[in-house]
Order: C-alpha cells, then structure tokens, then sequence
C-alpha cells in the first residue's frame, strides 16, 4: 500500500509538474507579439521622443535616417523588430520591410534569414527596459 503511494506522487511529479511549469509560458511569436503591443501603446503617444530614444540605442547598428523612415512606415514596436532582425541577420532592413509588406510573420521572416526568434524576442525585450 505506502510503496502504490510513493509510486503514484512519484509518477505525478514525474510527468505533471513539468508540465504545468510550462503552461504559463507563451508561444516566442505570442511574447514577441504581446512586447510590440506594449511597446506600441507605450511610445505612440510621444513619437518624437521615441524616435529620439530609439536613434540614440540603436546608434552604432542603424543610421539616424534608417529609424525616421522605419517609424513614419510602421508602428513604433514594429520598427524596432525589423531594425533588430536587420542588425541579428546583418541583412538590410529594407529586405525585412519588403517581406513584412508580403505578409510574412515574424517567425517566418527569421527562419528566412537564419536568426533565432528567441534571440529578437530578446532584442527587443532589452531594447524595450532600455529605452524607459
């Protein structure tokens, strides 16, 4: 009887814990988009400073002009995403805009030009607690 027991909590940490340890955790295509939308709500309301902030952070990566345009074209959490796949992939970020204009989705866009979504994910997340 206490050996079924010890069998059973055995079994249910085994294999159900991990399982609800991972749960909560979202898709990287859901987290990344759930960061943009925050970062949209967030800096919509003050572009100027954000364009200010965002050549600033990305001043070694992206020329100042690379970032007016990105923002007049996108939303604010968009145009960090293409400027960090363009710096991740060293391609350039018009190739990102050509295929985000195609309908492509982040992860798509990645796989195509070899870079790790979890690595933008972190891009932008760093970029996002940088900026304020």
């Amino acid at each position: 009887m206490f050996v079924k027991r010890v069998l059973t909590l055995f079994l249910v940490f085994t294999f159900l814990l991990p399982m609800t340890a991972f749960s909560g955790r979202l898709p990287e295509t859901e987290e990344l988009d759930k960061v943009i939308k925050k970062i949209n709500e967030r800096q919509s309301k003050n572009l100027k400073n954000f364009e200010k902030k965002t050549k600033a952070y990305f001043f070694e990566a992206q020329k100042p002009e690379t970032v007016g345009a990105l923002l007049m074209e996108f939303s604010p959490g968009d145009a960090v995403t293409i400027i960090v796949i363009s710096n991740l992939s060293k391609k350039p970020y018009k190739d990102i805009v050509t295929m985000r204009k195609a309908g492509k989705g982040w992860q798509a866009i990645a796989e195509q030009l070899g870079v790790k979504l979890k690595n933008v994910l972190k891009d932008v997340k760093d970029f996002r607690s940088g900026i304020g």
